[in-house]
């Protein structure tokens, strides 16, 4: 195997293991939470809420979490996270059991959720440098990302299995034991020294606006943010309507939601498979063009009635999503300077999570008002406009 793929390395070996089986938990959770909200409400704003809550802490405190993940022992942070997470999921998960959750308890709980998925995000993403050579982190993140989408592939179909066999409140009790698998790979493995780590770090306001400051600076990186926070918005925020979509629309029921989901990341699956085998044709123009063609494809998605149709269109919506989510992290982690990784990462975090929050709660909002395929249609034909403006501005600029 190459020195270069980071499957070489043991460490990452361990890491990914842990962090696949966790992954899949996550899937599990997305696909029974959308899934149970729409069953309490059968409504689309509170579809939008409850996915606002998940993504929200992202785009209120993202920054914030960067600052302490570059400010602190990353391994402690992410068990400390982890752990919290595993009691949240076997407290939902419980009172659904005792029948004592409503769609405000329901809220309240993905909040929390939504709050210790954010904190860890920033965490998530500079622990992997530290877990890989500089020539293996490509390799890295390409790998993560494959691991993601197979959890995206496979955890939606086994949340549909427990959904229909037991109930939801299995699935969240699922994945409250998957965060164990993640914490003991964090455990068990050996980071690397973390380079330029000062020894007395400023207030965490001043690091905030070092690290925003330069992403401001820095062309590349914000022009790559401000893609993705053109695909969160407008695309993974249309995708968040998929549990009122499969019902309302194709009256696929939860089956359907697993199916979707799933080809969502199969299609993601091959952008990653493409993305590992090297990247030196990847660069800011590609990104925005897969978001154009993202676009189109969330108009085709809304306007079809057609389930077979659909899974077909949401590959390649899952492809085009993934090509922007991950090949911006490529870029961004390989022009990062280390001592603001953390930071950065928060800051792509909150926009691509922060920016579905907003997304799905307009387009959720707006769906409850004008209905929910017309909403879908115009939120594609939004993608599709702002990334052709985008691109016209960095070329005038």
């Amino acid at each position: 195997m190459s020195k270069h793929s980071a499957l070489s390395n043991r460490n990452f070996l361990i890491y990914l293991a842990g962090s696949t089986v966790s992954l899949h938990g996550l899937w599990i959770y997305r696909v029974a939470l959308g899934w149970f909200t729409w069953q309490l409400t059968g409504s689309e704003f509170w579809v939008g809420i409850v996915a606002f809550t998940q993504f929200a802490p992202a785009l209120l405190f993202g920054p914030l979490f960067g600052v302490l993940a570059d400010r602190f022992e990353r391994r402690r942070a992410s068990i400390i996270i982890n752990s919290l997470s595993f009691m949240s999921m076997l407290l939902l998960g419980s009172l659904i059991y005792l029948n004592q959750v409503n769609i405000v308890v329901l809220t309240t709980l993905s909040l929390v959720q939504g709050a210790l998925d954010s904190a860890h995000t920033p965490v998530r993403m500079a622990l992997v440098p530290n877990l890989v050579n500089k020539d293996q982190l490509q390799s890295a993140i390409a790998t993560t990302s494959i691991s993601f989408n197979v959890s995206r592939f496979v955890g939606p179909a086994i949340a549909g299995l427990i959904i229909a066999n037991f109930n939801v409140g299995t699935a969240f009790v699922v994945n409250g034991f998957s965060y164990l698998a993640i914490i003991a790979a964090i455990i068990f493995v050996k980071l690397r020294p973390r380079e330029n780590r000062s020894e007395k770090p400023g207030d965490v306001w001043s690091e905030l606006l070092e690290g925003f400051r330069y992403v401001m600076c820095h062309r590349t990186i914000r022009g790559l943010l401000v893609v993705v926070a053109v695909a969160s918005i407008f695309g993974r925020g249309a995708l968040e309507m998929m549990p009122a979509f499969v019902d309302a629309v194709l009256q696929r029921g939860s089956s359907g939601l697993a199916i979707l989901t799933s080809a969502i990341g199969a299609g993601s699956i091959a952008t990653g498979l493409v993305l590992s085998r090297g990247t030196a044709w990847l660069d800011t123009s590609v990104i925005r063009i897969a978001v154009i063609a993202a676009g189109l494809l969330v108009v085709a998605f809304g306007a079809t009635e057609i389930f077979w149709l659909s899974i077909l269109i949401v590959t390649g919506i899952g492809v085009t999503l993934s090509l922007c989510g991950v090949g911006s992290q490529i870029l961004i982690q390989s022009l990062v300077d280390e001592e603001v990784r953390g930071r950065v990462s928060s800051f792509w975090g909150m926009i691509a999570f922060g920016g579905t929050a907003l997304g799905s709660l307009v387009i959720g909002t707006a769906s409850a008002a004008f209905g929910l395929q017309g909403t879908i249609v115009v939120t594609g034909i939004l993608c599709v406009a702002a990334s052709a403006l985008f691109g016209r501005a960095r070329q005038v600029s």
